[in-house]
């Protein structure tokens, strides 16, 4: 029996079908598979080898380590175990090399510390973000296993740390249905900046976030939307939006998350700003 000629797939067809796979063509039978043949010119069937050769490919090729971060309170043997394990050391560096330590090191980390704790803070910056994370991870997974026993949850939370009004928000779905129909995330990032900056007289950032809150929904009501823009759905990569005009590179997200400055030239832009819906 004759052995059927490999098809050979040249760079250029590679590039096109990968950029398929990038935008959803994953599988077999998927709806993007005539298009990437019509526009590399190969047959569907060597389309659906080459994903399944491609997603092979991609899971044996080595994931990049994730930097390895001490959250642990602050000592000065922990600070050491910071600077170990951030110049890509392990916990077996740690255990000989701490112990031959010289005194000087040692006082070092021992006044690092001190310092630290006498500015209050009773973590490294590096310390306090791994922290939170890992937290909002948990908080996440807890939020998951409330929904499938058919409890409803919403967690905001608001770093006062931060400068910016960006609420973290973990939800389920239904959960997520309120918030985005709701001014809630909103006023509570509103609340917490509030209370804990002196804004001027002339800045009121609620009045502005109002504004650009009221400019969006219309947005999306002219482009063939319903009800209020569901940021929510933006993040999940349930709804695409295409937006045409935002000033100064902006992106699409919730009003809150913008400052003052932002908000202001994105309702100078008003009338540049336009919105497309993706099916």
């Amino acid at each position: 029996m004759a052995q059927r000629e490999r098809t050979r797939i040249n760079d250029e067809q590679k590039e096109t079908l990968k950029t398929f796979f990038k935008d959803g063509m994953t599988r077999v039978g998927s709806e993007l598979i005539p298009r990437a043949a019509s526009a590399t010119g190969l047959d569907t069937s060597v389309i659906e080898n080459w994903i399944g050769n491609y997603k092979r490919k991609a899971s044996s090729e080595p994931r990049p380590s994730k930097a390895k971060v001490h959250v642990r309170e602050l000592s000065p043997y922990n600070l050491f175990c910071r600077d170990v394990l951030s110049n890509k050391g392990t916990m077996n560096d740690i255990k000989g090399r701490w112990a031959t330590l010289g005194e000087d090191a040692k006082k070092k980390y021992s006044e690092e510390a001190a310092a630290l704790r006498a500015s209050g803070q009773a973590l490294s910056p590096e310390m306090r973000d791994a922290r939170i994370k890992m937290h909002l991870k948990k908080l996440k997974l807890e939020v998951s296993k409330l929904e499938d026993l058919g409890v409803e949850t919403a967690i905001l939370s608001f770093d006062r740390q931060r400068s910016s009004l960006e609420v973290y928000e973990v939800s389920s779905k239904g959960a997520t249905d309120f918030l985005d129909k709701t001014d809630t995330v909103n006023n509570f990032a509103l609340h917490f900046k509030a209370s804990s900056s002196a804004a001027k007289p002339s800045t009121k950032v609620g009045v502005l976030v109002g504004k650009v809150q009221d400019l969006f929904n219309q947005k999306y009501k002219e482009a063939g939307g319903t009800g209020r823009l569901p940021y929510q759905s933006l993040v999940n990569q349930g709804l695409n939006i295409t937006v045409t005009g935002l000033p100064n590179s902006l992106t699409l997200k919730k009003p809150s998350f913008y400052g003052r400055i932002q908000l202001e030239a994105i309702l100078n832009a008003a009338e540049e700003i336009s919105f497309e819906i993706s099916k």
